[in-house]
Formats: C-alpha cells, structure tokens, sequence
C-alpha cells in the first residue's frame, strides 16, 4: 500500500480550513504533519501530533513531503519562492500572485527549478465542467459565447479586489477552453464595498475567432449563482453547481443568418427542445484538484502543473484590474 503524502499547510482561514476538511476526506492519501499559522486558537483545529508553526518558513523547511499555500494572495509569491528555493513541492491557492512582473519573475524560475507547482484553480477540475470540455473536443464545436455568473453574500469581503479574489475561477475556464489570450478586456465595477474597491465587476474578453466571454462576478449579490454557459453554433451547454442537473445541454436553432424585418423581434438564437440533463460522475471539485495533486507527485498526470495558465490568468486579471481604473491607460494581456 502506498504511503500516505505528508502534507504541510501554512493558512487557516477559510479557505485553510476547507483544505482540512478535503484533506480529511481523502483517508489514507494524505496526513497532515504541519501547520503554519499565527493563530494559536488555530492549533484545535488539527488532531494531535500535527506540530503547529507560528513561522510558516519552519513549515517549508520541515520533513513534510509537500506544502499547501492558503494565505492571503498577497503572501503567495514569497512563499511560492521559498518552497522553490527549498526544493520543496507546493500547491497554491489562487491567484498566483498579483501583479505580471512578479508573476513572470516566479514562473520563469519555477520552470529553470522543475520544482512541481500546482496552482488552484479548482474549477478545472470540477466533474460537471470537465464533462463538458470532453463533450466540447469530441464533437469539435467551435464556442462562440461563454458566459458566467460566480456571485453571492455568503462570502465576506477581504483586502483583495474582488477581480482578484472572484475572477480567477472564470477566467481560469476561459482560457482553459479557447487555449489563447484574450486581444481585448473591458471591465465595469460597482458599487463600492467597505474597501473602496467595487463589490461587483462585469468583465467582457474578446478572442480570436469572434468568441466572447462575459464573467459577472462579486461577492453582493441578490442571489447566490455558480453557472458556467456555453453557446456554439448549435448547442447551449450550461453548467450549474447550484442544480440537481450539474450539466445539461439543448440545442439552439441559429437564425441569424436571414435578415429580419423591421420590427420583427424574434430571437436570434431559440431552443429547439427542452433541456437534457448529461450524466455527470466524479468527486467534488476541491477532492479531484487535490487528489490530482497527489497523484502528480506520484508520478501520474502533470498536465495542469507548472504556472504557464496561472501566469497568463494574471496577466488577464491586470488588464481588468487597470480596465476598471479611469486613470490607467487601457491595457490587454
């Protein structure tokens, strides 16, 4: 029987504590050996035995196998750079980090190391949303719109912009999907929230191609919505946590092509028929990104290693970040 990877975990926070519970719920793959916090209530948290660091550094320099980064982004590259420096594996939550010249910077010295580095970008893993990219290759449908909606107050706000905080998991998607850079972002952000900085953001790229992507994303929101849509030439494709139908599909009828008179207002694109739900099969998105991590340090599947997606997700982000800033000259990836 394989070894249970030793695992420390400097943070424990929210996002900290959904990292024990995902840790817990993978049984022998994992043990907890260390945790870096500056909490000493913190220390309840994790059973006996785990040894507990008020210095995360003491964390990276332990015998535990690997590391797991759940602070505050605006601590990631520091400690990205210390595991690399240590040559110790790590997996980051995201963002990788918060600006493009650290972000290069990080990313070309991960690459000279061959230090494995996971960045979390949990979405990429979630069974509904890798269905549909499967069904998406096989059927070969060129995507013409993406459209998605990451909203709710369930979520207090934190020192990071949402465009930060919220933004990562959509934009994570896109590029995932159409593999290239958007050539051109807009972004529209509002009202403020107790930081000054917009509690909602409404963000538009544009591809090659002609594909679209519109993210509506922030933590004040009337109702809490998780929904990825696709349209192609032919099909709607919708993902939804929030649903008992994770992934369902109908297939459009595509009526722009005939000019339509004055007047008429029928729409573009119409159902055909209702909705059909696709079998979705896997374990729960956090569980499949760190079980994938696991394995990769095994041996297995380093496909989503390495930080070339996070650094082109940065890079998208700043553009918005500087698209929501009258003040700053617009800017693409």
């Amino acid at each position: 029987m394989m070894e249970p990877v030793r695992l420390g975990l400097i943070g424990a926070g929210r996002w900290g504590q959904v990292y024990l519970h995902t840790m817990r719920s993978l049984g022998e793959r994992c043990r907890l050996t260390h945790l870096g916090t500056r909490k000493p209530r913190n220390a309840s948290l994790v059973p006996p035995g785990v040894r507990v660091e008020a210095d995360w550094r003491r964390v990276v320099e332990s015998d535990c196998d690997a590391v797991i980064i759940a602070t505050p982004p605006a601590t990631h590259a520091g400690i990205v750079e210390h595991c690399v420096d240590a040559g110790k594996p790590c997996l980051v939550e995201k963002p990788f980090c918060l600006d493009v010249p650290t972000a290069e910077r990080l990313h070309e010295r991960i690459e000279r190391s061959g230090v494995p580095v996971l960045v979390d970008h949990t979405q990429l893993f979630n069974p509904a949303y890798q269905t549909l990219k499967r069904r998406l290759e096989q059927s070969r449908e060129p995507i013409r719109v993406i459209l998605a909606e990451r909203l709710g107050t369930d979520h207090p706000p934190t020192d990071t912009p949402v465009v930060w905080e919220w933004g990562p998991h959509d934009v994570s998607l896109c590029l995932d999907l159409l593999e290239q850079l958007p050539h051109q972002v807009e972004a529209l952000g509002g009202p403020p929230g107790p930081t000054g900085q917009p509690a909602l953001v409404m963000l538009r790229l544009e591809f090659a191609g002609g594909c679209c992507a519109w993210i509506h994303t922030g933590w004040l929101a009337a109702q809490k919505r998780r929904t990825v849509s696709v349209v192609t030439d032919r099909r709607l494709y919708v993902c939804d946590d929030l649903a008992e139908e994770k992934l369902a599909v109908s297939s459009l009828d595509v009526d722009g092509r005939q000019p339509l008179p004055v007047g008429d207002e029928r729409p573009l694109l119409k159902r055909q028929r209702p909705s059909a739900e696709v079998p979705v099969a896997g374990r729960p998105a956090m569980a499949a990104m760190l079980t994938y991590f696991l394995d990769g340090l095994a041996g297995g599947d380093r496909r989503y290693f390495g930080t070339s997606l996070a650094l082109d997700i940065v890079r998208v982000l700043a553009a918005c970040d500087a698209a929501l800033k009258p003040e700053v000259s617009p800017s693409t990836p």
